[in-house]
């Protein structure tokens, strides 16, 4: 066995920290569409998602009725895909979102006993339209949207939001293009360390940076840079946020992934902050202000189940590998891990089969 596969047995073995993930939840309704239908039984589906786009381009101006085959209804969003992995690496993180008014939704029945799981109303509603080669989603984000840090404080008062905040290794909010009190929800928690011991990291997700204008985006860029020095934060975007950023700066994406981490150097400095992350189907690339750069590759998986969360798990392998003193390679190579099981296998690995999954790895 290497040395360096060693490092990964022992520090998932081993890994502990206060997980604390914010604020959404969504209930992810996900169909097939059919393509052909063989019998009543049987039928091909639309499996790639350039077809689909081709067909709706080719049916402009006139109309286009598609058969929809329902496959599951799920647990989507931020806090449950992320701290799913969190989860099932034994942590126990703190979710806090909209999960059920009244109960929780079935939809978050399998974080009841792995996390603790805190509910600020229902949740929005995401259909999602799953292909082999990725997904299209649609939410009705009312619940989300309508959500505030104002009704965060008072959903638990002064004394329950200090208990809240105390003692948390990696801090988590998710989501700033679904969330218009983002700007207020980072300002609360950062005040919540006032005084008090701050998070090691904090950890974003920006979702589609194409949903806000550049002013509201550059106007939260300039506020995670002032609380950079408070709070080191990370911001981890696919690739297509990714290319979008870099584009906000000038700069062309471009494909090789040593070249990639080279201009992320470049925006992470521009932006001010401790830590930018990128991830592709093929690899993940990372800048940090200490480490420098970074990149691993990762196989294309063939056998996809389940696609819709594959960014939420990277973010989940990336956060929890945080809690370590692992290089940025092998933080990357934990989170490309945590996102090819959950891929095909629609669920998060377990410690030993992380540690599989890793080793199964050619670039680690």
């Amino acid at each position: 066995m290497t040395t360096n596969m060693q490092n990964y047995i022992d520090f998932i073995n081993n890994i502990k920290g206060n997980v604390l993930l914010g604020c959404d939840g969504f209930v992810d309704e996900v169909y097939q569409i059919v393509d052909v239908r063989q019998s009543l039984s049987e039928y091909t589906p639309l499996d790639k998602m350039r077809a689909f786009g081709e067909l709706v381009v080719k049916r402009a101006g006139g109309g286009l009725g598609l058969e929809i085959v329902p496959k599951r209804r799920c647990s989507g969003g931020f806090t449950p895909n992320t701290g799913r992995i969190a989860a099932f690496l034994g942590l126990k993180p703190t979710l806090v979102g909209l999960y059920g008014d009244k109960d929780i939704d079935p939809a978050f029945d399998e974080f009841k006993d792995n996390c603790n799981l805190i509910s600020l109303g229902d949740p929005a509603v995401t259909l999602v339209f799953e292909f082999g080669d990725g997904k299209v989603l649609m939410s009705a984000l009312k619940t989300v949207a309508n959500l505030t840090w104002n009704d965060f404080v008072a959903f638990f008062g002064e004394d329950k939001l200090k208990e809240l905040f105390s003692g948390v290794d990696i801090l988590g909010l998710g989501y700033w293009s679904l969330t218009p009190d983002f700007d207020n929800f980072l300002k609360g928690f950062i005040s919540q360390y006032g005084s008090s011991k701050a998070p090691r990291r904090m950890f974003f997700d920006f979702a589609d940076i194409n949903k806000k204008s550049n002013e509201s985006f550059l106007q939260s860029l300039a506020l995670i840079k002032q609380f950079n020095e408070k709070i080191p934060m990370t911001i981890s975007l696919n690739e297509h946020e990714g290319a979008e950023l870099f584009s906000r700066f000038g700069i062309e994406c471009k494909e090789e992934p040593a070249a990639i981490a080279a201009d992320l150097a470049i925006v992470r400095e521009k932006i001010g902050i401790d830590e930018l992350v990128i991830h592709t189907p093929q690899f993940a690339v990372a800048s940090n202000a200490t480490d420098g750069e970074g990149y691993s590759m990762q196989e294309f998986q063939k056998n996809v189940i389940r696609t819709a969360g594959a960014g939420d798990s990277f973010n989940g392998g990336y956060l929890c590998a945080s809690l370590g003193d692992l290089s940025i390679k092998e933080r990357l190579v934990i989170a490309n891990a945590a996102t090819a099981f959950f891929v095909t296998h629609a669920t998060a690995p377990t410690k030993e089969e992380f540690i599989a999954q890793i080793e199964k790895a050619s670039d680690r």
